[in-house]
């Protein structure tokens, strides 16, 4: 049994702040709390996302799992079925509404260590990346949240890569690509490709070295841009690669939710570590 994530989240939830920002020093913090973290999400979204949810928590059928990384903490059959999966990795509900807000943040630009909104003739340049498409719950989530923009998801199992493709292009995400591909691998052919990145999810192999790795790697493709570690405290493991990731001061500001490490390379921006209860 798994005892350091249910007593990391107690200790986070004693020493983070309100998402309402009071005692928060950073103009671009304060604002990003007020007027992203605690918007409203998009109902649309959240229909499209919950009716994929509630389709794969039905699906019965039994695939072969290919496991690159750490694999699941609850599963460790390699024939699983689509349900379990479903109902054991799929980001949760509130997180994935979190995660759809965080990308249409990308709408909104600095000026001064501030938010502002984009003019509409604006663009924000760079593809949204995810590692570890899993069944595509979330990268729908992404997709939905900013479908002018290019997603690109890495998914190393065949089988669930097949599963999330079909998904994606059944729930209307034709701007969302999947990449049946070992991480590291699929870092080096976007690198190699010339793309820039925006902002990135990593979700995936739940290890700590690999999660800094991935982080240090997608940082050299892109200048301003937002990078999301999901399951920060699954293990202590992961929790020293985050530490790791915020020690080397990799980005010049930092901020944990209750499962997500948020990295901000945002040029201008009041450096600190910053940490939230949501």
């Amino acid at each position: 049994m798994n005892l350091y994530h249910p007593f990391a989240c107690i200790r986070h939830l004693l020493i983070s702040q309100s998402t309402a920002g009071h005692g928060v020093h950073s103009p671009f913090i304060y604002d990003f709390l007020t007027t992203v973290t605690r918007n409203k999400s998009d109902d649309r979204i959240v229909s499209h996302v919950e009716s994929l949810r509630s389709e794969m928590y039905a699906d019965s059928r039994s695939i072969s799992i290919t496991d690159l990384g750490a694999g699941s903490l609850r599963m460790k059959e390699k024939e699983r079925k689509v349900r379990d999966i479903a109902i054991a990795a799929s980001l949760p509900l509130k997180q994935a509404r979190l995660l759809a807000r965080l990308v249409q943040g990308l709408g909104y630009r600095v000026q001064g260590d501030q938010l502002r909104a984009q003019s509409s003739g604006h663009r924000v340049g760079g593809i949204i990346l995810e590692l570890g498409t899993s069944l595509g719950i979330s990268t729908l989530a992404l997709a939905l949240a900013a479908p002018e923009r290019r997603v690109v998801t890495v998914e190393g199992c065949p089988a669930l890569a097949q599963i999330a493709t079909a998904n994606l292009t059944r729930h209307g995400a034709p701007n969302a690509t999947v990449l049946n591909m070992e991480f590291s691998e699929a870092l080096e052919k976007i690198r190699s490709d010339g793309e820039k990145v925006s902002f990135a999810f990593i979700d995936g192999n739940h290890k700590g070295n690999a999660l800094a790795d991935y982080a240090r790697k997608i940082a050299e493709m892109g200048e301003e841009m937002i990078i999301i570690a999901d399951d920060i405290r699954l293990t202590h493991d992961m929790y020293s690669g985050w530490k790791t990731i915020v020690r080397e001061q990799l980005a010049p500001a930092a901020m944990e939710t209750l499962r997500f490490g948020i990295l901000f390379f945002i040029k201008g921006i009041t450096p600190g570590l910053y940490r939230i209860r949501c």
